[in-house]
C-alpha cells in the first residue's frame, strides 16, 4: 500500500470520555459515525464504543444495516428520509427511521420506531414548524408505528452567542409542547453541546460527531479533544534538485537552492487536495518539510532541502498538532469534517 491511515481508537474513547463529562450522566449519547464514522472507520468505531453509548447515527439506511450485521445491537437513528421501497427493512433490522417528511408517516411499516424531525431554520431535511399540527394529527393516525423521540438541527452552533441558535432553540421547545412528554428529545451537535449547555439544549440526548474525533466544530477550540488519526506513507524515491528546477505540473515551484526531493506516493486520489499544494509539510524523522509544487493525482513532492534521506523513509502526512486536519482545513478554505471524510477508502486502515 502507497499509505495507512492508523487510527487511535482508544483516543476515540478519550474524546468521548470529554463529551460525557460536557453532558453529565443522565443525558444520552448519540454517537454520529455517518460516512464511515468521518472517515475513521464507521464498524470498528462502533464495535469500540457500543457499551459506552446509547445510540449510533448514520446518514443512510446501508449504513445502519452494514452496523446490525456487523454484530451492532444499539438502537441506530438513519437521518435520510426512508427510500421508497425501503420500509421493510427498518423493520426487519430493527433501525429507527426519521420522520422528516409528511410523506413518511403512510409508508413506514406497523411497528417501526421512528423520531420526528422537525426543520427549525437549517433548511435541509425535516418538517417545517407550520407543518406541526399535521404532523400531530398524522402521529395519531398512523398510531401504529412506534414514536420514540423528537429532535433538529442546529444550523450556527459551532459559532458561540450566535442569536439564530436560540431562535431554533425557541421555535423546537414550541413544537416540542404540542407532542408527548415520552418523545426523547435531542438537537445538540458538537457545537450545541460544548458552546450552548447554559441554555438548556441537551434536553434528553447530544448527538456528537466531529468532536468525537478529536476536532471542534468551528474556529473555537475545545480543550482535551484529540485527533485520532495518523497518516503515514514512505519517500518512493529520493533525487538531487538544482536552484531554479521547477517541480511538478505547471512547474508552479523552483528550488531556491541545491538541495534534495523525495517523492510521496500520496496524491488528491488519495484524499489531499491539490488546493492544499504548496501549503503543508510533512514529518520525516522528526523533522518538519515543506511540500512543494503541485500535488498529482497519485504523488507529491517534498523539498528535503540539504537531507539526502533514505529511500522507504517513513512519512507522516497527517496527525495532531500542525499536521492536523484543522490545520489543513484552515489553509484549504473548509472543516476538519471534509478532510476526514475526503481520505480515499483505498487507503489501508489499521486501528490501534
Amino acid at each position: 500500500m502507497s499509505s495507512t491511515l492508523h487510527v487511535n481508537l482508544a483516543k476515540i474513547e478519550h474524546n468521548l470520555t470529554v463529551i460525557s463529562e460536557k453532558v453529565g450522566k443522565h443525558i444520552k449519547k448519540m454517537a454520529v459515525i455517518k460516512d464511515d464514522a468521518y472517515g475513521h472507520g464507521a464498524v470498528k468505531v462502533a464495535q469500540r464504543l457500543k457499551d459506552k453509548v446509547d445510540y449510533f447515527c448514520v446518514a443512510e439506511l446501508v449504513e445502519a444495516i452494514e452496523l446490525r450485521e456487523a454484530g451492532i445491537k444499539k438502537p441506530i437513528l438513519v437521518f435520510e428520509i426512508p427510500p421508497r421501497g425501503s420500509e421493510l427493512l427498518y423493520k426487519q433490522y430493527s433501525i429507527t427511521a426519521s420522520v422528516s417528511d409528511l410523506s413518511v408517516f403512510e409508508r413506514l411499516e406497523p411497528g417501526t420506531d421512528c423520531h420526528l424531525h422537525f426543520d427549525t431554520g437549517m433548511f435541509r431535511l425535516g418538517i417545517l414548524p407550520e407543518d406541526a399540527e399535521v404532523a400531530l394529527q398524522k402521529m395519531k393516525e398512523f398510531e401504529r408505528l412506534n414514536y420514540t423521540g423528537i429532535y433538529t438541527h442546529f444550523a450556527n452552533a459551532d459559532d458561540p452567542g450566535n442569536p439564530r441558535v436560540i431562535q431554533q432553540l425557541e421555535m423546537f421547545n414550541t413544537i416540542r409542547e404540542l407532542f408527548p412528554d415520552h418523545l426523547m428529545a435531542h438537537a445538540c451537535n458538537s457545537g450545541g453541546l460544548f458552546f450552548y449547555s447554559d441554555e438548556n439544549v441537551h434536553f434528553d440526548a447530544v448527538r456528537f460527531g466531529v468532536s468525537l474525533y478529536g476536532y471542534a466544530p468551528g474556529d473555537t477550540e475545545i480543550k482535551g479533544l484529540e485527533p485520532a488519526v495518523e497518516w503515514k506513507s514512505h519517500l518512493l524515491q529520493v533525487k538531487r534538485i538544482r536552484k531554479g528546477d521547477a517541480v511538478g505540473y505547471g512547474s508552479r515551484w523552483q528550488a531556491p537552492e541545491d538541495g534534495w526531493l523525495g517523492i510521496v506516493p500520496v496524491g488528491y486520489s488519495d484524499g489531499v487536495f491539490r488546493t492544499l499544494s504548496g501549503q503543508i509539510k510533512v514529518e520525516i524523522k522528526g523533522r518538519l518539510y515543506q511540500q512543494v509544487g503541485t500535488i498529482s493525482m497519485d504523488y507529491m513532492a517534498v523539498f528535503l532541502e540539504n537531507d539526502k534521506l533514505e529511500q522507504g523513509e517513513s512519512v507522516v502526512i497527517l496527525r495532531g498538532g500542525n499536521l492536523s486536519a484543522k490545520e489543513w482545513a484552515e489553509k484549504a478554505g473548509t472543516i476538519p469534517y471534509e478532510i476526514t471524510t475526503s481520505i480515499h477508502p483505498k487507503v489501508e486502515r489499521e486501528y490501534i
